[in-house]
């Protein structure tokens, strides 16, 4: 790996050697956090070559080459990437290519080679996502993922997500998590994809939830649909998900904590008082189990990556003895996202 990292540099430092001597100086605004690299440079004039324009060039140089620094890391040297990393990638391909535009030919030249870089890093990520799971009809009476009126039950509910108020975030494989990602996670999480048996009996939790996306019956009622059947069930799911996201404390969060927090407002209430908290305080809080173990389902099942801290306590709370978290992780990924394929 070490060679693409020095040919990045050497190219990018080359490029800035001849932005300096030309007396051509562009600003660029580093924001590093933890290797992320978010890279914003805008050209600006330079109308005389004095003292104070020759420093700026020389610190400039100084900030070239501890960017390079973050962008190698983010690129090369982070072993489980991060949603947040790839987002911070995303941009930074986003803003390099609008700066080709407008830079010299030099600068073009190093921005084109770490464009390339990053969109290399993004490529090799999406190849290594499970393959998704074909959801097959169990037969019977049932109504499953599987059955042949499935998608387009689906497709009418995920009409109503449109309006929610979602977040922009790329999960590990370097993919954009969509609304329709979000739904076929919480019918995964919530009912395994079953709303009736073969037998034709409606999934029911201890608690009284019905169906695919487990809606209490009050709950159903003021969303005005029959959580017993199986369309109004997930258009009832897809309304109550955009209350989540358009009001309460989780309206007021972004990012994937937005995504975590939501599955959480899901199993909990949205206007409880606790939504408040960040997921970091929320996951070790005296809070219910199923709620906390809700949003580590919920980053398995979008492809965010588990922390070192969230491995153990998935692994406590309800991986089975028989596999690790990588592979319980990649399963449940595999079946969440092949619904409705």
């Amino acid at each position: 790996m070490k060679k693409p990292i020095l040919s990045v540099i050497l190219m990018l430092s080359f490029a800035c050697s001849l932005l300096a001597q030309a007396g051509g100086p562009f600003e660029v605004n580093v924001s590093d956090v933890d290797a992320k690299a978010s890279v914003i440079a805008t050209a600006t004039a330079n109308t005389a070559d004095t003292a104070e324009d020759k420093a700026a060039r020389k610190g400039l140089l100084a900030k070239i080459l501890d960017l390079l620094g973050s962008v190698a890391s983010a690129l090369f040297g982070v072993s489980n990437a991060e949603a947040g990393t790839l987002d911070a990638l995303d941009r930074s391909l986003a803003n390099m290519q609008q700066q080709e535009k407008t830079a010299g030919s030099a600068a073009k030249g190093a921005v084109a080679s770490v464009t390339a870089a990053i969109d290399k890093k993004l490529a090799d990520l999406k190849t290594k996502a499970p393959a998704l799971v074909r959801h097959e009809s169990t037969g019977g009476s049932s109504a499953t993922v599987g059955s042949k009126d499935f998608k387009s039950w689906f497709a009418a509910a995920a009409k109503f997500s449109s309006g929610w108020n979602f977040p922009d975030v790329t999960n590990k494989y370097g993919q954009k998590i969509s609304r329709e990602d979000y739904l076929r996670a919480i019918i995964w999480i919530e009912s395994r994809g079953v709303h009736k048996d073969s037998r034709g009996r409606v999934t029911k939790s201890w608690a009284g939830a019905l169906g695919f996306m487990q809606l209490m019956p009050n709950t159903a009622k003021g969303l005005g649909v029959n959580a017993s059947d199986p369309a109004q069930n997930l258009k009832g799911g897809s309304r109550y998900l955009g209350e989540i996201f358009n009001s309460g404390h989780v309206s007021k969060k972004s990012g994937a904590e937005k995504l975590i927090m939501g599955a959480c407002a899901y199993n909990l209430g949205p206007f409880s008082k606790s939504m408040k908290k960040s997921w970091e305080e929320f996951k070790t809080a005296k809070m219910p189990v199923e709620t906390r173990s809700y949003g580590l389902k919920m980053k398995m099942a979008l492809g965010l990556e588990l922390s070192a801290d969230e491995k153990k306590l998935a692994a406590k709370w309800f991986v089975p003895s028989h596999q690790t978290v990588d592979e319980f992780t990649d399963e449940f990924y595999a079946h969440a996202q092949g619904i409705a394929r």
